[in-house]
């Protein structure tokens, strides 16, 4: 599965993930009375953010929602932002910068388009002989694309900060989950130093916050 399974987080475990993270100014409004929202949610059978993106679908079923939840629209609107951010949205593989223009023309012959469409079409070994032979593509390349975008599959990571941790040797979710995080801010520290790839701060919480995605991902690639 590309994505996380929205059912797995509980409105609990959203409102802990809130509280960690460092939201952005035009998010905080979410956090206004969080846990009696939550809890006018759970009132209404609301026990997961599937249900919450379920609920939420329609913005014309807002008003009536806000009158029975006594939730504020605007507050509704957030909300519905901040689950959506949570579901992983494929990317045009020219993003990448990985492959050559005339390598992404075949790959998209092939109906390998974005990184979804990648994902599922490369997961296995005989998969990935396969497309290498139809579009020409060496197979390691075609192999070190897919490790990148497993690692863009975990929420709060970007291109980039994929490519550095591939280069840190984290080059999967399983890598990700199975690697201590005070290793990881060692480790993306010392070649930071060495190669400037960021100005960003990076802290045990970012990685933490990464960390509760990762480990809800599956882990497909084979």
């Amino acid at each position: 599965m590309y994505s996380v399974d929205l059912t797995t987080f509980s409105l609990e475990e959203f409102e802990e993930m809130l509280l960690a993270v460092q939201l952005l100014p035009s998010q905080r409004i979410i956090l206004e009375d969080l846990s009696l929202n939550m809890q006018k949610l759970k009132n209404k059978g609301l026990k997961n953010l599937q249900n919450v993106h379920d609920l939420l679908s329609k913005k014309d079923d807002y008003p009536s929602i806000s009158r029975e939840t006594g939730i504020s629209e605007a507050y509704l609107v957030i909300l519905n932002r901040m689950v959506n951010s949570y579901i992983v949205k494929p990317l045009p593989l020219d993003k990448l910068m990985i492959f050559a223009k005339e390598e992404l023309c075949r790959l998209a012959e092939e109906g390998i388009k974005n990184t979804k469409h990648y994902y599922g079409s490369l997961l296995s070994a005989p998969q990935r002989e396969n497309v290498s032979g139809k579009v020409n593509i060496p197979l390691a390349r075609l192999e070190y694309a897919l490790h990148i975008i497993d690692l863009l599959r975990i929420n709060g990571v970007g291109i980039e900060y994929a490519k550095t941790l591939y280069e840190m040797r984290i080059q999967s979710v399983q890598d990700y989950n199975r690697t201590p995080s005070e290793k990881i801010l060692a480790s993306f520290n010392e070649l930071n130093r060495n190669k400037v790839y960021s100005k960003a701060t990076l802290g045990i919480s970012d990685i933490d916050y990464c960390r509760r995605f990762c480990k809800k991902l599956d882990c497909d690639i084979s």
